[in-house]
């Protein structure tokens, strides 16, 4: 300890003189030199400078032996009687204010000051995972109430845990088994959020999880049907049927459902599975089924129908029937019979353009805009071979776009004839009889909207050889172009609402567009139909997922009301989210503190600016996790 003055004035003597106090010097637990104050001691008069220092000695003996009494004297008898009273009343001061203990205690403060204080340059940032979309998914999963229905189930908890990781990692990443297992392992942070060990994560399990989740189908999905409905309250008053076929690669020649068929995707090479959906207009799945690859459009809506009603009531909270809205490869006479008869309304487009029709004399013409603010025309009209309603669309555009698509069809296909008949008259063309029918036939199948118009007539010369081709065009001198009739069964809607409900097809083709695009779920690489179908179904329920998502997205962006330019908020694809969400990453940060500690923090990034609003939209924790420090002494 020692004494530190400073010049004063003192109101007392009414001089500037010297203001005592005593301090104690220490270095902090980094090895630099602190001082603190210990007592103020004021002006001091009655001792000489010497004194002064004397005290301070005095005061050190004490705090350093102040367990042992007896040497207090000994090391205090070689001062003067005053010099002994100033110390023994100083550190009755000190026990009093209770200073005797602010040394340790700050050199402990100092500690975990120290243990703050990083070296910059053993700085080392490691395990980098991605965290923000696996989040996301884990929350929305949590929210839909997914593990707990498989524990009701009876599942492990390990084994929920592997299901809902290899599941987030479907929604997040889109990778074949195989390649999850490394994404798992190497690139996600799903395992931390879990509490799941990474030992678990093994070839065996993850090519289970699709086998087991399919197996529990019927219970799954009626389970997310009811969830869904309690959690967002839809009507479920209109409902969206449509097909569309997933392609295999390889020869699959082990398989009884894939077979070659016309693929949406333009590979008819390749053998198909055809996917069923019914779909409510918020999106949710309500019935879904893997067929043959070559079922036709109109086979797959008898089935489709007896097990909609086995899980939706015929009528809404209204009393209103259902409404079916389906395209026209499904809209048969006999499908629409079932549909009636099963107590539900249907809305489609008309498989055959109406040449018999009235319009009423009150009927108006209402207009109304596609997305493109394109102006369209609806009008009312009725036929005499049925009591149904028909809604007569004529759009402009499609006009001008269907014109275009002809003219270019005539073209190519007077080119490919004039090419036939080129080679059946040059010297080593193809001139035989049936060969040129044939490909007369090939010519009419790739264009058969305007190869009705055609009369070809191919002369025989009597040796099997073509002796000439001529052609004649009988194209109607009135074609209605981008004329078009909607069909429903439910008399009191009007032209408006017709329209709009029959556009809200378009919310199924989104969702086709998601499953194979933004999920993945194109091509094939199963060979056998059980793991075919549980790859399937697996990509349906990432799907609900992603759809529970982008509803409260939506739900919520709507409440926000327009944009500052007046337009409706949308909603980005899955794609775009996965995007967004995926640049908040969880790192693993390592150094060396002032004490010499290898500190280690497990941190999660801060969330974009985009990814924040996500979060918001959603109402989830921006903060996967809190940060895990680790000190040892190096």
């Amino acid at each position: 300890m020692n004494f530190t003055s400073q010049i004063r004035y003192n109101p007392q003597t009414c001089k500037d003189e010297k203001y005592y106090r005593l301090k104690e010097s220490y270095r902090d637990a980094s090895g630099r030199v602190c001082t603190l104050i210990l007592l103020n001691v004021g002006f001091i008069h009655d001792l000489s400078p010497e004194q002064i220092r004397d005290v301070a000695r005095g005061l050190t003996y004490l705090y350093n032996y102040q367990k042992d009494v007896q040497l207090w004297d000994e090391k205090l008898q070689g001062y003067s009687e005053v010099v002994r009273d100033r110390v023994h009343a100083y550190w009755a001061r000190l026990v009093e204010e209770e200073k005797l203990d602010i040394v340790g205690n700050a050199y402990e403060r100092s500690k975990s000051k120290a243990r703050k204080r990083i070296d910059v340059d053993t700085m080392r940032h490691t395990d980098a995972r991605e965290v923000g979309c696996e989040w996301l998914c884990l929350q929305t999963i949590r929210k839909l109430g997914l593990d707990t229905f498989l524990r009701s189930l009876g599942w492990s908890e390990d084994k929920v845990k592997v299901t809902l990781a290899h599941l987030i990692t479907r929604a997040a990443y889109t990778p074949s088994e195989l390649k999850s297992i490394s994404i798992i392992k190497e690139n996600s942070a799903v395992c931390e959020l879990l509490d799941l060990p990474m030992a678990k994560i093994t070839p065996r399990r993850i090519y289970r999880v699709a086998d087991d989740l399919y197996s529990i189908k019927d219970k799954l999905e009626k389970y997310l049907c009811h969830k869904t409905d309690d959690l967002f309250k839809p009507t479920n008053r209109i409902m969206l049927f449509d097909l569309t076929n997933f392609y295999f690669e390889g020869r699959k020649t082990g398989s009884k459902k894939a077979a070659f068929g016309r693929s949406k995707e333009k590979r008819s090479d390749c053998k198909l599975l055809v996917l069923a959906l019914c779909i409510n207009t918020d999106g949710f799945i309500r019935y879904s089924a893997v067929l043959e690859g070559n079922t036709a459009d109109p086979k797959s809506l008898p089935n489709m129908v007896d097990e909609l009603i086995a899980e939706n009531p015929a009528k809404c909270p209204d009393n209103e029937g259902v409404l079916v809205v389906i395209d026209a490869g499904i809209s048969t006479e006999d499908n629409l019979k079932t549909i009636r008869d099963k107590g539900y309304n249907y809305l489609c487009v008309s498989r055959k353009a109406l040449t018999e029709y009235t319009t009423p004399e009150n009927a108006p013409k209402v207009t109304v805009c596609d997305c493109l603010k394109r102006e369209i025309t609806l009008q009312r009209v009725t036929t005499a071979k049925n009591d149904d309603c028909y809604l007569k669309i004529d759009s402009p555009a499609k006009a001008l776009k269907e014109e275009s698509m002809n003219r270019k069809f005539r073209e190519r296909f007077e080119e490919g004839l004039k090419k036939i008949r080129k080679s059946t008259q040059s010297k080593h063309g193809i001139k035989n009889y049936g060969k040129v029918q044939n490909r007369i036939g090939a010519l009419q199948g790739k264009y058969p909207s305007i190869s009705r118009y055609y009369n070809i007539k191919v002369e025989d010369d009597g040796h099997d050889k073509v002796a000439s081709m001529t052609w004649e065009v009988n194209i109607p001198d009135k074609v209605e172009y981008g004329t078009y009739f909607l069909r429903t069964n439910v008399k009191k809607l009007d032209e408006e609402t017709t329209w709009n409900y029959y556009n809200l097809i378009r919310e199924i083709e989104c969702s086709n567009r998601q499953l194979k695009t933004d999920l993945s779920l194109r091509p094939i690489y199963h060979q056998t139909d059980n793991r075919a179908d549980a790859h399937l179904f697996l990509g349906l329920l990432a799907y609900w997922i992603v759809n529970t998502v982008r509803h409260q997205m939506k739900v919520a962006r709507r409440k926000q009301g327009k944009d500052e330019h007046g337009r409706e908020r949308s909603t980005p694809y899955w794609s775009e989210i996965m995007r967004i969400m995926k640049t908040q990453k969880a790192v693993t940060t390592t150094a060396v503190n002032a004490l010499g500690e290898a500190v280690e923090t497990r941190l999660c990034s801060v969330p974009t600016d985009s990814a924040a609003e996500i979060y918001e939209l959603l109402k989830i924790s921006k903060v996967p996790f809190k940060k895990i420090k680790i000190c040892r002494t190096q």
